[in-house]
C-alpha cells in the first residue's frame, strides 16, 4: 500500500510539474510579476504544497486565486491607464483645436477691423482730394468762362473774330464770312435793314475790312512806340 501510494504521489508530482512547465510556456508578462512577487513574499513547504506568504500559511488553490485576483486588478488598472490616457489626449487634442480657432477668429476679426479703418481713411482722403480737385477746375472754368464772354468767336470757324457783321454774329475773315453767308443771309439784320442783297465780302466790305486791319496795325504800332519811347528830358 505505501508504495502504491508513493507511487501516485510521484504520478501527480509529474503531472502537476508538467502542467506549471505549459503555464509557464504562456505565461504574460503580469504574471511573471506577480509570480516574481510572491516568490519575495513566501516560501514554499516541500510535502504540504502550501507557501508562507507573510506569516500565513496557504495552499497551492489559494495562491492561483491570489494570482487571478492581482491579474484582474493589474488588467483593470493597464485598461483604466489606457482610458485615461486617451481620454486626455482627446480633451487635449480638442482644447488646442477649440485654442486654434479662437485664435484664427480673433486675427480674422482684427483684420477686418483694420482693413475697414484703412478704407475709411482712404475714402476720407480720397473724398477731400476729389473736392479740392473740383474747386479748382470750377474756379479755371470761371475764370475761362469769363474771358470767353470779353471774346466774339467765329460763327464759322469758332476762332477769334476781329469783325463784326450784325447782331452777334462776327468773323475772323472774309473767306468764313462768304462761306457762311447762304445760312445766314436768312437772318442777317443788316440785309434786313436796307443793306446789298448780294454776298459780303464785296468791293465795299474788303475795304471795310482792310481799314480796320489797317487801324488795329497802327495801334499796335503806337503801343509799341510809347513802350519803347524814351523819356521826355528833365526840365
Amino acid at each position: 500500500m505505501a508504495e502504491s501510494q508513493g507511487h501516485e504521489e510521484m504520478m501527480m508530482d509529474q503531472h502537476q510539474q508538467q502542467g506549471s512547465q505549459q503555464g509557464e510556456v504562456h505565461i504574460s508578462p503580469i504574471d511573471k510579476d506577480l509570480e516574481a512577487s510572491l516568490g519575495e513574499q513566501g516560501h514554499h513547504d516541500g510535502d504540504a504544497r502550501q507557501y508562507n506568504i507573510d506569516g500565513v500559511l496557504v495552499s497551492e488553490g489559494m495562491k492561483r486565486m491570489i494570482i487571478d485576483l492581482q491579474r484582474h486588478w493589474l488588467t483593470e488598472y493597464h485598461n483604466s491607464r489606457e482610458k485615461c490616457l486617451v481620454e486626455l489626449t482627446e480633451k487635449l487634442h480638442q482644447e488646442f483645436m477649440q485654442d486654434q480657432t479662437k485664435i484664427r477668429t480673433d486675427l480674422l476679426q482684427q483684420f477686418k477691423e483694420e482693413l475697414e479703418q484703412t478704407r475709411h481713411d482712404l475714402e476720407n482722403k480720397h473724398r477731400e482730394n476729389l473736392k479740392m480737385e473740383s474747386t479748382k477746375l470750377i474756379e479755371k472754368h470761371k475764370r475761362e468762362l469769363a474771358a470767353s464772354k470779353k471774346k466774339q468767336w467765329c460763327w464759322s470757324c469758332d476762332n477769334e473774330a476781329i469783325y463784326h457783321c450784325c447782331w452777334n454774329t462776327a468773323y475772323c475773315s472774309v473767306e468764313c464770312q462768304q462761306g457762311h453767308w447762304q445760312t445766314h443771309r436768312k437772318f442777317c439784320r443788316r440785309k434786313k435793314g436796307g443793306g446789298q442783297g448780294g454776298a459780303p465780302g464785296g468791293q465795299p466790305q474788303m475795304q471795310q475790312l482792310q481799314q480796320i486791319q489797317q487801324i488795329q496795325q497802327i495801334q499796335q504800332v503806337q503801343q509799341v512806340q510809347q513802350v519803347a519811347a524814351p523819356l521826355p528830358p528833365q526840365q
